[in-house]
């Protein structure tokens, strides 16, 4: 049975679900993305590289109604696809040649950038400590408190004590806050995805349209990604999840040894009715942030986020993306600490 808040988030994105909150959130989104390449490609100088790929994304599809379906919506939000529009035929396999036949038709986006999410947060840590940061890992938050000068943040590991405190963990951010007596509405979209060794390697991130999957060129392998759990159990980890990416990826990877998958794992999307991340001071205290709810675009949006919770960037897009409208005070319970 899902809880008592899963239906209340689902109520909530229910009502969401408009052409109207689709255009204005996608309006949002796109305006706070705008400089996304500049940002990474100041953190590449600054060693912190994810060895993006540049190549674009390609959406391959079953057939040609579907890809002309899935291209006029990207057209409408603005997307660079690419000028020879719809792929018919063959062609989808021609531009990359690692894809099976049952790609019958797709597009390409271009502008897109793919990067490797652990060496992108493996160069970063490597860059903080080299500028003096210190690094606590494997340590769990328990709980957030504000005094009159001072935050202090207690975890498994110790309390530390700072001017101001960022909580950005994810879906866990919730627990957090509950510490802090407020309720955020967020739910766990709850995302799978393994490797599998690959004769042929897509040299691009590839979309398959219809199946809701993602195949990701990693080292010698690929990646397969896709679908969206919502569960009130964190941790519950559904095999059949997994077997229905295979059946979804297979028919346009043949090449791909599926009975040889690796890294099998599953992992809980920051989901929010409005599809919009919560950035910004948690609600009546200025010293304590949010940064979470990202949904499907933590690691794109993160520069952008970090020029948010600084404040260097436009109040007005800051506003947009503000925790009010998604932080609630928990009944009986104050906000001092």
């Amino acid at each position: 049975m899902p809880s008592v808040a899963l239906l209340r988030f689902l109520a909530g994105l229910g009502l969401r679900s408009t052409a109207r909150h689709h255009r204005s959130g996608a309006n949002a989104l796109a305006a706070l993305a705008g400089d996304t390449f500049g940002l990474f490609e100041e953190l590449v100088a600054l060693g912190v590289d994810g060895g993006a790929g540049k190549d674009g994304f390609l959406f391959a599809y079953p057939s040609y109604e579907d890809a002309a379906h899935g291209l006029a919506g990207f057209r409408t939000l603005g997307a660079p696809v690419a000028p020879e529009g719809v792929l018919r035929s063959a062609a989808p396999a021609e531009t990359e040649p690692a894809l099976g036949p049952a790609a019958r038709a797709g597009f390409l986006v271009e502008r897109q950038w793919a990067v490797d999410p652990g060496q992108f947060v493996d160069t970063l840590a490597e860059r903080l400590r080299r500028d003096g940061a210190e690094l606590v890992e494997g340590a769990r938050v328990t709980a957030v408190r504000e005094d009159a000068d001072r935050v202090e943040a207690r975890t498994t590991a110790g309390t530390y004590r700072a001017d101001a405190v960022v909580i950005a963990a994810g879906v866990l951010s919730r627990e957090v806050c509950a510490s802090l007596g407020v309720r955020i509405e967020m739910a766990a979209g709850k995302g799978y995805s393994f490797s599998v060794p690959a004769e042929s390697v897509p040299k691009r991130l590839v979309h398959l349209g219809s199946a809701k999957a993602v195949l990701a060129p990693l080292g010698k392998g690929v990646r397969v990604a896709g679908t969206m759990e919502f569960d009130r159990d964190l941790d519950r980890f559904r095999q059949g999840r997994v077997q229905a990416l295979v059946a979804a990826g297979r028919p346009y990877l043949p090449g791909a040894d599926w009975e040889r998958r690796e890294q099998e794992w599953m992992g809980p999307r920051p989901m929010t009715p409005d599809g919009l991340p919560l950035t910004g001071p948690v609600p009546g205290r200025p010293r304590i942030l949010l940064a979470t709810g990202h949904n499907m675009l933590g690691l794109t949006l993160a520069p952008a986020t970090g020029r948010l919770v600084t404040g260097e960037a436009d109040p007005g897009l800051a506003a947009r993306f503000a925790p009010s409208r998604s932080v609630r005070l928990r009944r009986g319970r104050g906000l001092s600490g």
